[in-house]
């Protein structure tokens, strides 16, 4: 059952109403116009399980498209980099309350009390509710490694995270565009 909850998680990956967070760094002495062709590392079998081969090849096929792009060649095997893939999904939850208020009343006016007649500001009868809702949410995060095959030294990371969405088309448009967002600064050749 584990299992499958975590297939569940990463199949929803990275693609929903809330915006793509993304961040990178990289080895400020490497020089990018060394690099001429690029090779993917094979999946880690802890986080390859986690996620099913469609979406698999969609963000392979996205970062592929997105390095040539940028001058890379790809290879099948024994390019100048490796680029390597990470995927995780964390359960969080948000709670958010909301209070509504009903009733009451005020007013000024006259009367007969235990004093006699007399004028005041009187308030009537009134009551709130607050109601909370919890909200069980995945953001998922991809990791792209890239590493220089001459030295095997990371040279490149990029991170992107968000919140899952578990509908199928949403995500399919959503994933090439987010792997875009994640690889924007990778450098290109002649850059």
């Amino acid at each position: 059952m584990k299992h499958y909850y975590a297939i569940l998680i990463l199949i929803i990956f990275l693609s929903s109403c809330s915006s793509l967070e993304s961040t990178y760094d990289y080895d400020r002495s490497t020089d990018f116009s060394e690099f001429k062709t690029f090779s993917f590392y094979p999946w880690d079998y802890k986080h390859g399980f986690q996620i099913n081969e469609y979406d698999k090849q969609t963000i392979l096929r996205s970062i592929r498209e997105n390095l040539e792009a940028k001058g890379y060649s790809f290879q099948k095997e024994g390019g100048d980099l490796a680029v390597s893939i990470f995927l995780t999904a964390d359960g969080k939850t948000s709670y958010e309350a909301y209070t509504n208020h009903y009733g009451g009343w005020a007013g000024y006016g006259g009367g007969w009390g235990y004093h006699g007649f007399g004028y005041g500001y009187g308030y009537g009868p009134a009551y709130s509710h607050t109601q909370v809702t919890q909200r069980n949410y995945v953001v998922g995060t991809l990791i792209i490694d890239v590493f220089s095959i001459s030295d095997k030294k990371l040279i490149w990371q990029g991170i992107g995270s968000r919140e899952a969405e578990p509908n199928l088309e949403k995500r399919d448009k959503m994933l090439p565009k987010n792997v875009a967002q994640i690889l924007k600064p990778f450098p290109g050749i002649n850059q």
